[in-house]
């Protein structure tokens, strides 16, 4: 299967930890993070993060499965660069 870099756009929790739990997460499982940026949103409680990943359309469902089932993930959205 063909790898691209996908953008995964992420809206957490704003707790201490959750950034961390994440990376763990995606790397843990041997997929590189090709670039990662977090930023708030309006809501104070929710900030919203980037995630670059290199992977297949099958590599990239698992890892958005993964950070679905995160405590203190609120939602999980991709797509192809």
């Amino acid at each position: 299967m063909k790898e691209s870099i996908y953008r995964l756009n992420c809206f957490v929790e704003n707790k201490p930890g959750v950034l961390a739990r994440i990376v763990g997460l995606i790397s843990g499982r041997g997929y590189n993070i090709q670039t990662l940026n977090v930023g708030p949103t309006e809501d104070g409680t929710v900030s919203r993060m980037k995630i670059d990943v290199l992977g297949s359309a099958r590599v990239v469902d698992q890892i958005i499965l993964q950070l679905r089932n995160c405590v203190n993930v609120i939602e999980v959205t991709s797509r192809r660069r």
